[in-house]
């Protein structure tokens, strides 16, 4: 199916969810206010995906699982932004986060790359559910199949100063997930996010070297 770590998934209703919600009494309303899970990171197994469920203040989120046939729509971070939905969105376009999306939009299109937002931004992009507060940051993924230049990670990173929200960009590489800013630093090895837990990595594209544990 193709799924990956930021995608969000929706579902029929809250019996798509398998685990243990009973001291997760808020789960039910979220699910009914927005049927939209996202992709944790962590093994899919046997037709199982590992999602996370989120409600409607930071203290609400809780992990669980689905199977594979219970996926009705498949929404990527990218398709959010090749849309350019926050123009759209009356509440984004009142809150701080719109100047940086436009701001986000323009740096990395400059550079040719591909990106999406994630976290409480491409939630309310891609439910309608007005998540994005006051003091919300913008988180973005990017997907970098291929050798991403730190030259060209430390020019984004400086020219990511000059907007007007905090933005926490991760990279998706074959190895797992990294931080810009800190794949930007040069340094190696680099401390990656993986499905089996973080792992030091010499070089992100390699297919060659073993992760350390």
């Amino acid at each position: 199916m193709g799924l990956k770590v930021n995608d969000l998934l929706k579902i029929k209703d809250v019996s798509d969810l398998i685990g243990d919600f009973t001291d997760s009494t808020w789960i039910n309303e979220a699910v009914k206010g927005a049927p939209l899970v996202v992709v944790r990171c962590a093994p899919l197994i046997n037709d199982m995906v590992p999602v996370g469920i989120r409600g409607t203040n930071r203290s609400q989120r809780c992990a669980a699982t689905i199977l594979c046939s219970s996926i009705v729509k498949i929404i990527t971070p990218e398709q959010l932004a090749e849309g350019k939905l926050w123009r759209t969105s009356k509440h984004i376009r009142e809150t701080h986060i719109f100047k940086t999306l436009e701001a986000v939009d323009s740096i990395l299109g400059s550079h040719d790359i591909t990106w999406g937002p994630t976290g409480s931004v491409g939630f309310e992009l891609a439910s309608g559910v007005e998540t994005v507060t006051p003091t919300s940051d913008l988180d973005v993924v990017i997907r970098v199949p291929s050798i991403l230049s730190v030259k060209t990670g430390k020019d984004i990173t400086k020219d990511l100063l000059t907007v007007p929200t905090k933005v926490d960009i991760q990279l998706e590489t074959p190895k797992g997930s990294v931080a810009l800013a800190e794949y930007a630093r040069g340094d190696s090895p680099v401390l990656v996010r993986t499905v089996n837990g973080p792992k030091l990595v010499k070089n992100l594209w390699s297919e060659n070297e073993n992760l350390e544990g």
